[in-house]
This record gives C-alpha cells, structure tokens and sequence, in this order.
C-alpha cells in the first residue's frame, strides 16, 4: 500500500492519458445530486481538506501503463472532470462555484470558463493556478491486500467494505458489486434495454433507482420468476440464481424471450403507456402482473390478439381505479370492517397484500391469484390450440378438395406475396391456420387451407 498526493492537475492529465478507470465492474453510478457536487468544489477552491482517493493499480500489457480502478472517490473524481468539461454527466448542468469579488464585494457565481475568461481573471487571476495545484491525498495499492491472517482481500472486497461506511451501499449495491456473470448480464442488457420504457414512460422507477442499481435488481427478480416458473419469496431465489454461477446458452435465450414477450403483451394491454396511470405503476402491482402473464403464456394464452389486449388493459385500469377508490375510502384495511360490502373483501386483501411485506411469498401470492382470476374469468383472452401441426390426413382432405375443381389448383395468394409459386403441388403445399394459430385460431379442419410454401413462411401471425 502507497499513500501519496496527488495535484488535481495530474489526475486530468492522467485521465485524459487512459488511466483512470472510474468503473470497474463492482463500482456503483453516480449517484452525488448537484448540491453534493458544487460542496465538493467549493472545498477545493477554499483549500479545505478533502477525503483520499482510493485506488487499485494494475500494469495493462496491452495499453502499455499503469490503470488506476477507482475504489473510493468516484463521485469526487466525475465531479472534477465534469468541472473541468473532461467528462460530461448526463442529466447534470454546468457546475457552478461562488466567490466573494474583492473589489465589489459581492457574490460572483462563476463556471469553469469564467475562470479561464482573462477579463474575470483580473480579479481571480491565481485562483485556477491554485485549483490546479490543489493536492488530493491518495492511498494505492496493486494485487491483493491480505488480512491479520493472511487470507487475500480482493479489489472488489475492499470496495464493499469501504463503501459500507459514510456513504453506505444498499443492498443490491453490495449485490451488484460481488456478482458477474451471465445471467447478471443479461439483467444489464435487459436493464439497457427498456431503461427508458420503465423510467420515462411507464414510471415505475426514479431515476435515483436506476442510479442504485434497483431497476438492474427488480429485472433479475422478474428474470428469477421466469427462470424458476413461479412466483418467488423476497429475494432469496435472486440470491440463489446469481449464485448459481454456470448459465446454459439455451436457459438465457429462454429468459431473455420470454421477458420480451411480456413486456410487449404489456405494451399491448396498455398501448398508450396508460399504466403510468393505474397501481401496476408500483413495483409490487407490476411484478404480479408481470408473473400473471408469464403463468398465462405458458399455459398457451394468446398474447398478440390486439382487441382482446386493449379489453384486457380496460378492464385492469376500471380495477385499478376500483381498488384507489377504496384505499382512499376504507381505513383501517381490515376485513372485519362492518361497512365493507361481500363483494370488496377480495380486494381488501388484494390492498392490504400492497401494505406490508409486499414481497414475501403470501403476499404475492394473493396478489397474483386475484390478478389471475380476473383474467381468466374475463374470458377475453383467448387460449390457443394445444395441437398446433395439422395432421397429414388434413393434408390429403384439402388436397382432395383442390384437386376436385382443377387439376393445378393455385395457391390461395391471401397477402399478394411476390414470390408465390402461383400454382400448388402436393409436395411443395404446406397446411396453414386461415386464422392464425398464435392469436387463437384452432388447429381444426374448418380452419386449415393449402399455402405455397413461400406464402406460408411469409404470412406469419397475419
């Protein structure tokens, strides 16, 4: 371990030279409001002692140089650069510091370029001379640090720890820090992926939530449902499958589809981001949705069927208002309350399932069982056939019937295909739905027609 200092003038250059590295795989966002930054900055224009920078130092062979990973100190490192206009934060405007002019004595509020404007340096001429030189305490080490026993501690152990301290890491903070691989990884695609869907649009997160890793999380808990098929207790199948480790390809692919498909089954229910309208804003609403949906396609529910989606997300926002207007009319939540009506219990339980303990196994579990039943009994969505390949006796009963009429029977064209082969042969013919499969239609007889095989593969869920 070294403990040094250094310039804030060197730690530009070193930056600007490829060797900070402020996001080692275990370091959390930005998470420093604009206040906490321009503290920061007030500090070091008045020479007040700041905390050390923590770093890891490794030899990169292929960059040729020293790699500083930053442990502690990241937000005091962005807020610098982005000062300094070395590093642009997103959502964060032009930092600003305030000093007392000595010649009007008033309050000057001044930006980086201020600073270098020479006008306003007449009055503040060694002022950026000396934030330049500013000197930061460091602490650096390289490889493992050992214990009083000699056991190692690594890079991403020591992060934790310090990080545990001052400033403490949530949770899925720690979680995120201690944990790779790929089914983590694909939490982060998925998180990348619909970030702005679940942040700007639907509302279901705070930006200070994408911040502390809690959408990355609340992804992985509704990935753990898919990949364990069920509604799960708390966190601790989260846990397990992170500690799973070894991830088959094919289990991933799996994941990933079937988190895709209900969420466009959810665009399709609420078409016009409407749910930012409704309680399934509310994580606890949404994940009994989510899982809703997932238990209903795979018991083979019709998910793409737009009329019967837009039926489905009416009746979900008209009970959603039902259940905001007896949570605002019913107090105390409890189902031995006289004035409640025989019909309302169920969704009293359904709203004292959304008060406590939200995410325990009970409570999901009323919560899903309601959710599933309203769907279920609402007999808008439909089921698709079991059986979805016709039978070869199909085949020949539809071939009979062409052959009866003319001895080149022509394909049915039914989208004006280009590339149709125009005339149908027994072997090159295929059996298609006339009412696609996947939005319900049923693998029956009174269903089925004979299709080129470049119109069948071109038709799709038309």
């Amino acid at each position: 371990m070294n403990t040094t200092k250094l310039k804030i003038s060197d730690l530009r250059d070193k930056f600007s030279n490829g060797q900070i590295n402020l996001d080692p795989p275990y370091q959390r966002r930005p998470v420093w409001r604009t206040k906490q930054r321009e503290l920061l900055l007030s500090s070091l224009f008045n020479g007040i002692p700041v905390p050390a920078l923590i770093f890891h130092v490794r030899f990169d062979k292929k960059k040729k140089k020293d790699i500083y990973d930053v442990l502690d100190g990241k937000q005091r490192i962005e807020t610098i650069l982005h000062f300094i206009e070395k590093k642009i934060l997103k959502d964060e405007g032009k930092l600003k510091v305030s000093f007392k002019n000595p010649n009007t004595n008033k309050l000057d509020i001044l930006e980086y370029k201020d600073l270098q404007n020479k006008k306003i340096n007449e009055v503040y001429s060694q002022l950026l001379e000396k934030f330049w030189g500013y000197e930061i305490p460091v602490i650096e080490y390289s490889g493992d640090l050992e214990d009083f026993f000699g056991n190692n501690v690594a890079a991403m152990e020591v992060f934790v720890r310090i990080n545990s301290t001052g400033s403490p890491l949530k949770k899925n903070e720690i979680r995120h820090a201690k944990n790779s691989g790929h089914f983590f990884d694909l939490g982060l695609k998925l998180e990348r992926k619909y970030k702005k869907l679940f942040h700007n649009k639907w509302k279901i997160v705070s930006k200070r939530d994408i911040d502390r890793y809690i959408l990355h999380e609340f992804i992985l808990e509704l990935c753990t449902s898919i990949y364990e098929e069920k509604i799960t207790n708390k966190r601790e199948k989260l846990e397990y499958v992170i500690n799973k480790g070894i991830f088959k390809t094919k289990e991933l692919n799996f994941i990933n589809k079937r988190f895709n498909e209900i969420i466009n089954w959810i665009k399709s229910i609420f078409p016009n981001e409407e749910i930012n309208t409704t309680r399934f804003k509310n994580k606890s609403d949404f994940y009994s949705l989510f899982n809703v949906l997932y238990s209903l396609l795979m018991d083979n529910y019709v998910s793409v069927d737009k009329k019967a989606n837009i039926i489905a997300g009416n009746f979900l926002k008209s009970f959603s208002y039902r259940l905001n207007k007896l949570d605002v009319n019913v107090k105390p939540y409890n189902n031995n309350n006289n004035k409640i009506r025989d019909n309302d219990k169920s969704d009293i339980d359904y709203l004292i399932s959304t008060k406590h303990s939200t995410d325990n196994i009970k409570q999901r579990t009323i919560r899903h069982n309601y959710i599933l039943s309203l769907l279920k009994d609402g007999f808008f969505i439909k089921k698709k056939d079991k059986k979805r390949n016709f039978s070869t006796n199909v085949k020949n009963i539809l071939w009979f019937e062409a052959t009866q009429k003319t001895s080149k029977p022509k394909c049915p064209r039914p989208f004006n295909y280009k590339n149709c082969k125009n005339f149908l042969t027994y072997d090159d013919s295929q059996i298609d739905h006339n009412f696609p499969w996947a939005k319900g239609g049923p693998t029956k007889l009174h269903n089925a027609q004979l299709l080129c095989s470049v119109c069948n593969k071109s038709k799709g869920r038309k």
